[in-house]
């Protein structure tokens, strides 16, 4: 299922860029974020074919209709959300909208100058980007939205209360205008084909539905696990000390919640998903570059964060996979007999009797004793448990390698060896990532940081 939702995918994204010079990209990830049940917000000037992106995207979903809004100053509830209902208000006393053909009963939306929005607006519009729901008088709405696209030629203004509305857009894109001269000169000199997606391609609600679950069941390696949260702690240190910094004063720092990393963290499992994968790579962390940023001045730090993410990441996943074929009792703590994986920078012991029940895949439950011991209990416990292949332990959707006996500091570059020798080596064919490894020169740059240590 998995490399065929792939190949559909990949097929549908071409199809879709057909004609759309440059559009590659953001129609990509307009995509993503609709099957991973986010929003996007796309900054560019006028004329850069945002509002062609959302159409296109309507056209990923077979029979799905599409809502468009230019928002002003002067923009009420009623041309957004529909009019309220007066057969109603005067008959029954209820408060009610007529929604049929608004916001509530789409599946795709696009809102042009978002940050034009009232507060009235905008308080409705934070419901549905978070719970998809719409508040219609006394009845919830659940909304069978699949993918919002806003879009503005302007970032927020601070001070405007738009913070919480800007915070409900996960994925941040910058459209720029057609940079390539033969793209420019196929897009004025070609006559537009008509653009008509295969009828085979398009996702029914079916399938999009039966798509979700499969998501969630994704796992996420503690490798990537811990460089994500080194990259958090960065962030969180730098937010701290903004003030301190005349470069952070400069550029700024983003503020990024525990909400946003759970959702970020809910793309890359989207990302492995719709790749045929059942399991994150450093491929789909190259994505974060689009989650990060709060102004468009941060955008070079943050893809050279991410970079070093990947760089760094992938150094230490080659040694880890030269100890894949290593005994198991290479894995033996020095006390209690138990075998150790380091999780959140702490190290968690598991005897190997509990260990070797798990072993064939049958999945258990846990719970934590003194110590930093998991317990296995086939019954109940407070987390779940497996060991899909030895040398490894997966706790409810993260997996660890057990610590090899002796390496007290997984987290030290320097005591691995196995670096890339080519930018080549570190990203597998990701179908949402910019096309050619070249498009990405900040990880040339951490490539040769990280080789530079092994010398």
């Amino acid at each position: 299922m998995t490399t065929d939702i792939r190949n559909r995918i990949k097929s549908l994204i071409g199809e879709m860029s057909r004609g759309a010079f440059e559009r590659e990209e953001a129609i990509a990830l307009s995509l993503l974020s609709a099957f991973a049940g986010e929003s996007i917000f796309l900054l560019g000037l006028p004329g850069v074919g945002k509002s062609m992106i959302a159409r296109r995207l309507k056209s990923a979903f077979k029979g799905s209709t599409c809502f468009e809004y230019l928002m002003s100053r002067f923009s009420t509830p009623d041309e957004i959300f529909g009019p309220v209902s007066i057969s109603k208000l005067k008959d029954g006393d209820t408060y009610e909208r007529c929604i049929e053909g608004y916001l509530p009963t789409a599946d795709v939306i696009f809102l042009d100058e978002i940050w034009k929005a009232g507060p009235a607006i905008q308080n409705s519009l934070l419901t549905a980007l978070n719970e998809k729901i719409f508040h219609n008088g006394k009845i919830d709405i659940q909304l069978p939205l699949k993918g919002i696209i806003a879009a503005s030629n302007e970032l927020p203004a601070e001070d405007e209360g738009l913070e919480a509305l800007w915070d409900r857009f996960l994925i941040r894109y910058i459209v720029q205008p057609i940079g390539k001269k033969d793209a420019f000169m196929r897009l004025i000199g070609e006559n537009p084909e008509k653009f008509v997606i295969p009828y085979e391609l398009p996702i029914t609600s079916k399938e999009y539905k039966d798509i979700q679950p499969e998501i969630s069941k994704v796992s996420v390696p503690g490798i990537i696990m811990e460089s994500l949260y080194d990259l958090r702690c960065l962030y969180a240190k730098r937010f701290a000390n903004k003030d301190e910094s005349e470069d952070n004063n400069e550029i700024g720092c983003p503020y990024i919640s525990d909400r946003r990393w759970k959702k970020m963290v809910g793309i890359l499992r989207t990302s492995a998903y719709l790749n045929g994968r059942m399991t994150v790579d450093y491929s789909d962390c190259l994505l974060l570059e689009h989650m990060l940023w709060d102004k468009d001045t941060q955008l070079p730090m943050v893809m050279k964060d991410v970079s070093e993410l990947v760089a760094g990441g992938v150094a230490r996943q080659h040694q880890l996979a030269r100890r894949k074929g290593m005994e198991l009792e290479e894995c033996m703590s020095i006390k209690d007999s138990c075998y150790t994986i380091s999780a959140g920078r702490e190290d968690l012991l598991i005897s190997k009797e509990d260990y070797e029940k798990l072993e064939g895949g049958t999945p258990a439950y846990g719970r934590f004793t003194e110590g930093n011991r998991i317990a296995v209990n086939f019954d109940a416990g407070d987390f779940r448990l497996k060991c899909d292949r030895t040398g490894t332990l997966t706790i409810n959707s993260f997996t660890y390698q057990l610590r090899k006996k002796g390496v007290h500091n997984p987290s030290n570059l320097s005591d691995y060896t196995g670096v890339p020798t080519s930018v080549s080596e570190l990203i597998v064919d990701n179908i949402f990532l910019r096309d050619g490894i070249d498009n990405y020169p900040y990880l040339s740059t951490s490539v040769n940081k990280y080789k530079s240590l092994h010398k």
